[in-house]
C-alpha cells in the first residue's frame, strides 16, 4: 500500500479564488509542519493495495474536526464541501476526501506508542523556541468529564442473588467527586502556562483520581512558580517545590485544628485572582470543542480526543496571540 500524492492544483483550483486570511490560514502558519510529518511517518509502504492518505493530511482534517466540533461523518462531509477546509488539509479540488472510517482508523494509529503526546510535545517545543511559553508560572487544575456510556447499574433486589450488576460500556470510566458534584467518567488534569494560557501537561485519569495525585506530574520544572487551590497544598510538596527554586502559590488550606490566619486568607485572594486564569482552556474544550462529555467508550481513545483537543487549543490560542500582538504593532 503507497501513500497517496495530494494536494498538486489543477487548472481548476487555479481558477477558484478564495480569500486566505481566515482563522485556518493563521492557524497553519503558527508552526512548522515539517517536523510533525517526521513524527508522523509515512502511512504507506512498497506493495500492492489501495494508496492511503499521508499522515499530516489526516492530522489536519482532526483538528478541523475539534475546532469546529465535528463527528467524523459531519467532517468528511464539511471537507468535500468547503474550500477553505480542504486548503488547509492540504486537499485539492480532484482530491478525494478522506472518508469516516479513514478518519477513525487513524485515531487509533494516534494512540500507538504514544505518538499523539509527542505531537502535543513538539508543538509546544517549537511555541517555547519562539519564546511564545513565558514561564514565569504554571497553572494547575482539574476537571470532571462524564463519559458517553451510562453508569453501572446495580442489580435490582428481586434479581439480585441470581443476575450480577450489569457493567458499564465504558470498563475505563469511574465515579468520582468535587465538591458536591458526582461524576461517572473522567478527569482531566492540566498545566498552563500563565503568561498566554498555553496549555504545557495533559494528564487524564479516570474520575476517581483525586486532583492532587498526578500534580507534580503537571509541573514543568522550569517555571518560576507554581499556582493552585487548597486541593494541591502538602507539606512535602512545597518542600519539593523550594528545593527546585520555585515558587509555591498554592493556597493554603485549614484543618479541624487550625484555621487560617488573616494572613493566610489574604495570600489565597491574591493567588486565586492569578490561577482564575485556568479555566479559560477548559471552558474552550467544553463550549467550543465538544468535550462537556466524553467522545467514546474506552480510555484510549478518548485520551487521543482529549490531547488532540489541546493542540487544536495550543494552535488556536497562538494564532490568537500572535494577531493581537500584529495588530498591536500596526496601531502604535
Amino acid at each position: 500500500m503507497v501513500e497517496r500524492s495530494v494536494g498538486q492544483m489543477s487548472l481548476a483550483d487555479g481558477l477558484v479564488r478564495t480569500p486566505r486570511n481566515s482563522i485556518l490560514d493563521e492557524v497553519g502558519a503558527v508552526v512548522d509542519w515539517a517536523p510533525l510529518r517526521s513524527l508522523l511517518g509515512k502511512r504507506g509502504g512498497d506493495g500492492a493495495g489501495n494508496s492511503s492518505y499521508p499522515a499530516e493530511v489526516l492530522l489536519r482534517c482532526l483538528l478541523v474536526g475539534i475546532w469546529h466540533n465535528l463527528s467524523d461523518p459531519a467532517l468528511e462531509a464539511a471537507i468535500a464541501d468547503r474550500l477553505s477546509f480542504r486548503r488547509f488539509v492540504g486537499l485539492s479540488l480532484h482530491d478525494r476526501t478522506p472518508d469516516h472510517t479513514t478518519l477513525w482508523r487513524f485515531r487509533q494509529e494516534l494512540a500507538k506508542d504514544g505518538l499523539i503526546e509527542k505531537i502535543f510535545e513538539e508543538i509546544n517545543r517549537q511555541f517555547e523556541a519562539k519564546r511564545l511559553i513565558l514561564k514565569q508560572g504554571t497553572l494547575v487544575d482539574a476537571s470532571l468529564i462524564p463519559a458517553r456510556a451510562k453508569p453501572p447499574r446495580k442489580a435490582s433486589a428481586e434479581t439480585e442473588e441470581t443476575a450480577p450488576p450489569k457493567r458499564s460500556a465504558d470498563p475505563g470510566a469511574k465515579w468520582g467527586r468535587k465538591g458536591r458534584k458526582s461524576v461517572f467518567g473522567y478527569k482531566i488534569h492540566t498545566g498552563v502556562d500563565v503568561g498566554h494560557t498555553i496549555i504545557r501537561r495533559i494528564h487524564m485519569t479516570d474520575a476517581s483520581v483525586t486532583d492532587t495525585e498526578p500534580a507534580d506530574q503537571l509541573f514543568c520544572g522550569d517555571e518560576k512558580a507554581v499556582y493552585g487551590d487548597q486541593a494541591y497544598y502538602t507539606h512535602p510538596r512545597h518542600a519539593r517545590l523550594k528545593e527546585a527554586g520555585i515558587k509555591d502559590r498554592l493556597m493554603h488550606r485549614p484543618n479541624k485544628h487550625h484555621a487560617l490566619a488573616p494572613r493566610q486568607k489574604q495570600r489565597n485572594k491574591l493567588i486565586a485572582k492569578v490561577r482564575a486564569a485556568v479555566e479559560r482552556p477548559y471552558a474552550v474544550l467544553k463550549e467550543q470543542y465538544g468535550l462537556r462529555r466524553m467522545r467514546f467508550f474506552n480510555y484510549e481513545r478518548n485520551q487521543v480526543q482529549v490531547v488532540l483537543a489541546c493542540c487544536a487549543y495550543n494552535l488556536r490560542r497562538v494564532a490568537g496571540v500572535l494577531s493581537a500582538s500584529r495588530e498591536k504593532c500596526v496601531c502604535a
